[in-house]
């Protein structure tokens, strides 16, 4: 059996996983260009393939149609909107993410980009290192009205880290579990209306299906000039050139984003502006969310091969 691991995350911190697929007799091969693979490299790795663990590469029905022995994904991570589910399910191929590993890691850095965001760490951090003591006056997270878009796993996560800064926490979600907003003191409101009362607004969504963003020209135009935006969840929530003008005429105070439109290429236009934190797709990377999607994404290979660790 033949395994093609397309992340190169998968497997830094621990070999375990890896070297027991091998221990097996499976081949399994990695990513032979060391970055997120397109369309027409994916269509080249997948022939021969039994299972696959899933970066963020591409995996179209012109992908599937050249796999012709692939029975399992196993997404290595939670977003899916890089694979045709439709075409999938056509050929019978088993689809399955690692659910709430990196939970912890994207809650994390959600309240890192606000605070780098609202206080000018990077600004202040490159401005030191190229021999600049120049101090930067920000606002504070302390006390601010949130907007958490999104109570899943990952909204959980970061409402329960926001309560040690005191904010008050407007929250929205399509299925929305009230018991626990009530338990948490979060005040229910439609994503129009956290736009405008919200100081920051944090998105922990997936991407709508015909990929319209939740955060167009007019939302934009609902913020005050005080608003933070955070994106940790789809470059496809919001319209980059509407925000990249309200930024640039600051109608808004800031940006922190952790995913773009075309990765790895972003556009270049955020590179003038001075009031964003941009990263590179990296908030579910820490040692301790790597380890466990590396294990949980062979996990199910396993179980889908009927192979139990140990025998």
């Amino acid at each position: 059996m033949k395994v093609l691991i397309t992340s190169n995350s998968f497997g830094k911190f621990d070999s375990k996983p890896r070297e027991l697929m091998e221990s097996l007799g499976w081949e399994v091969v990695g990513n032979r260009y060391h970055h997120i693979m397109n369309e027409e490299e994916m269509m080249g790795e997948v022939p021969g393939v039994d299972a696959i663990i899933l970066g963020s590469d591409t995996v179209s029905k012109k992908v599937l149609e050249k796999a012709d022995k692939l029975k399992i994904i196993s997404r290595y991570g939670v977003g899916i909107d890089n694979i045709d589910l439709e075409e999938a399910k056509k050929r019978n191929i088993e689809v399955t993410i690692t659910r709430n590993c990196n939970t912890e890691a994207v809650a994390d850095y959600a309240i890192g980009l606000m605070l780098s965001v609202m206080r000018h760490i990077s600004t202040v951090d490159k401005n030191l290192k190229a021999g600049t003591w120049q101090k930067e006056t920000g606002i504070n997270l302390c006390h601010k009205t949130v907007g958490v878009v999104g109570l899943g796993s990952i909204g959980r996560q970061v409402v329960k880290r926001l309560k040690g800064f005191d904010c008050k926490i407007l929250g929205y979600d399509k299925f929305l579990d009230e018991a626990y907003c009530k338990e948490n003191d979060i005040t229910v409101m439609e994503p129009e209306e956290i736009f405008k009362k919200a100081d920051i607004i944090t998105l922990h969504v997936p991407g709508n299906p015909d990929g319209t963003p939740l955060v167009g020209e007019k939302e934009l135009a609902s913020m005050n000039k005080n608003t933070v935006l955070i994106n940790t969840a789809r470059a496809s929530l919001v319209d980059e050139e509407a925000l990249i003008e309200a930024l640039a005429e600051h109608r808004i105070y800031g940006y922190g984003t952790d995913v773009f439109k075309g990765e790895p290429h972003i556009n270049e236009k955020f590179e003038n502006l001075d009031n964003v934190v941009l990263s590179p797709h990296t908030a579910a990377v820490s040692v301790e969310a790597i380890n466990l999607m590396t294990n949980t994404a062979v996990d199910h290979i396993l179980e889908y091969f009927g192979v139990k660790k140990g025998e």
